[in-house]
């Protein structure tokens, strides 16, 4: 927002009346932030800063879906117009290639990590074994040294893995920065914004059966985009300590949102990809920091206005 904006936000705040069309009442109404008073001419009301946050929230996550629908169509598309123009002829290294199995695909990330010299995005939200992260983490030492930025990105569950948390504390003092988001995100390595590695969002295939290595800088450069769009949404490692009164890890707020949406503990572990003894484990430890006794009197509190603030967070 501008100053000029800013300023006419800070007036409606106040209760004063707006007697004429300026831009920034227009902009102001465009993003939402006001609306008009019907009853009263000159008058608007402020729109309550939850209720923006969760609506910009949803747009741009939905813009997210379509840009990643959009990524992962682009290999398919590019493999069907080379099928259907064989007389093709091949410059350099293909632009979309699939790589079979694992392997390969490791590999390749490997020999890309080597040669990275500004940037190494990384967004990983399944399991990832002890033994690859331990291979990993020496040739990404090398990286952070050689001064490359890396920024690494977990699902939420990472964070009750001891080989995950194991790697975090080792490369973080290296310069590594890690975050971590409770919603599902698409798979991607990206190096220097002109290397990246793909999960098969076209065909469905599991991430063991391969992956598209892409060496287009424009395409590379837009999966780069819909990562930074990931990072915004996320959550620090090692979060801020200095918000006061808020009593929920970003892990607990998010089975409590599973739990109040109808399901219960082992239909939250699952989709979570949780065991429903680490789900208990946090919930047990939230009864205890707030003095309940249930899981009941924890849900009730959840939902009531004494738990606005935390409701708000993420």
């Amino acid at each position: 927002m501008s100053e000029c904006e800013r300023e006419l936000y800070r007036h409606i705040a106040d209760g004063g009346l707006v007697h004429r069309h300026t831009p920034e009442l227009d902009k102001l109404l465009a993003l939402g932030l006001v609306i008009r008073e019907p009853l009263q001419e000159g008058r608007y009301l402020l729109v309550p800063a939850g209720r923006v946050a969760r609506r910009l929230l949803k747009t741009e996550s939905d813009a997210l879906g379509q840009s990643v629908a959009r990524i992962a169509e682009i290999p398919a598309l590019i493999a069907d117009l080379r099928s259907m123009n064989p007389r093709e002829e091949p410059r350099g290294e293909m632009a979309v290639q699939w790589l079979d199995g694992v392997d390969a695909v490791n590999e390749a990330i490997a020999t890309a990590v080597d040669a990275a010299t500004t940037e190494i995005l990384a967004a990983q939200p399944g399991e990832r074994p002890r033994t690859v992260l331990e291979k990993s983490m020496f040739r990404d030492a090398d990286a952070l040294r050689r001064g490359a930025a890396m920024r690494t990105l977990y699902h939420v569950s990472a964070r009750s893995n001891p080989a995950v948390r194991q790697r975090v504390d080792v490369m973080s003092p290296l310069g590594g920065a890690y975050r971590t988001r409770s919603a599902m995100f698409m798979r991607c390595v990206v190096m220097d914004r002109r290397f990246a590695v793909v999960a098969d969002h076209a065909e469905g295939r599991p991430v063991t059966a391969g992956g598209y290595v892409v060496r287009s800088p424009a395409i590379c450069a837009f999966i780069a985009d819909s990562f930074e769009l990931e990072w915004t949404r996320a959550e620090d490692w090692y979060a801020d300590p200095s918000e006061e009164g808020i009593v929920t890890t970003q892990i607990q707020r998010t089975i409590l949102r599973m739990l109040h949406s109808g399901h219960d503990q082992q239909q939250a572990a699952s989709l979570l990809g949780y065991s429903t003894k680490t789900v208990n484990t946090h919930l047990r430890r939230l009864c205890r920091d707030l003095g309940f006794a249930t899981v009941y009197q924890l849900m009730a509190w959840w939902g009531s206005p004494a738990a606005s603030a935390e409701r708000e967070l993420d």
